[in-house]
């Protein structure tokens, strides 16, 4: 995959990943929404009323946690699930709260949940026990935990996130290929380089042995310096023809062979300096 489209598709994972962040925020604002708050308070007077107590307070809404609110009341009072159910619903179904939560009723004594019930945007998941079990009069305090769209949210900021981190790290290793080409340094160019018992003439195309000159193609050129800058280390076969050819587009496999073939014909002279295949992985300069 060409670089620019790494950078297009990362781009279009940031941009999805921050739509979900947004949505994720917008949920909690509308959790902080003065109509959900006045909804809160009224689910509460009306528990009371439904406990015959008009005249009794209901206390300031505490937000636990950033989806979790308490309901708690000045009096005592009694509670039937299946009022307390049909209050819930009835009220939260004109909030903008999610439809996914939680309620428990939580005695103020002991700490511990005597009723509770999960109610789902799903009807399978929906979860109400004990219908037309009235509970004894008492403190009890309404607790409420909104629970997010985590089937939805969260899975995809997974996926992108992975899918953000991945393409983060193809592109390092693409750049970080990218730093290790081999260009030829200007200091190269006018040097002569020695290979074995061969002057090299990187400039000029030539290598000489022994004051014979020997003629190089441009290809073959840019090959030894390669081979030189790495004597006796195999170099990949994907590297040489990406050194070589990355300019001129189509690069065909059997066109480094040949040029190898022909690099080695002219290097036959020197024992000591020979080009060696390693089938598969590329090719290495070995100089004695």
């Amino acid at each position: 995959m060409k670089q620019k489209y790494l950078f297009l598709l990362l781009s279009a994972l940031l941009v999805l990943f921050v739509a979900l962040l947004y949505a994720d925020f917008q949920q909690q604002s509308e959790n902080e929404n003065p109509k959900n708050q006045i909804l809160l308070r009224k689910l509460g007077d009306e528990l009371l009323r439904s406990s015959k107590d008009s005249t009794s307070k209901v206390l300031p809404i505490q937000k636990i946690a950033a989806n979790e609110f308490h309901i708690a009341f000045e009096n005592q009072l009694a509670i039937t699930p299946d009022t307390l159910v049909a209050i819930v619903q009835r009220n939260l179904n004109q909030s903008s709260f999610s439809k996914n939560y939680a309620v428990q009723v939580i005695a103020c004594s002991t700490k511990k949940v005597v009723y509770g019930f999960v109610h789902s945007a799903h009807a399978k998941e929906t979860v109400i026990p004990c219908l037309g079990r009235k509970l004894a009069v008492g403190c009890y305090t309404i607790a409420l935990q909104f629970i997010p769209q985590k089937t939805i949210l969260s899975r995809y900021k997974t996926m992108l996130i992975s899918g953000i981190v991945l393409v983060l790290l193809v592109l390092l290793f693409r750049i970080g290929y990218k730093k290790k080409t081999r260009t030829i340094p200007k200091s190269a160019t006018g040097e002569t380089l020695q290979i074995g018992k061969y002057d090299f003439h990187y400039e000029q195309h030539i290598v000489y042995y022994d004051g014979l000159k020997i003629p190089l193609t441009v290809k073959e050129s840019k090959l030894l310096y390669i081979f030189f800058t790495s004597p006796n280390v195999i170099i990949d076969r994907n590297e040489l023809q990406k050194e070589v050819w990355e300019n001129e587009g189509v690069i065909v496999t059997r066109s480094l062979d040949m040029f190898i073939s022909k690099l080695r014909k002219k290097l036959d002279k020197d024992p000591s300096v020979r080009i060696v295949n390693s089938h598969g992985v590329g090719y290495k300069l070995e100089v004695g």
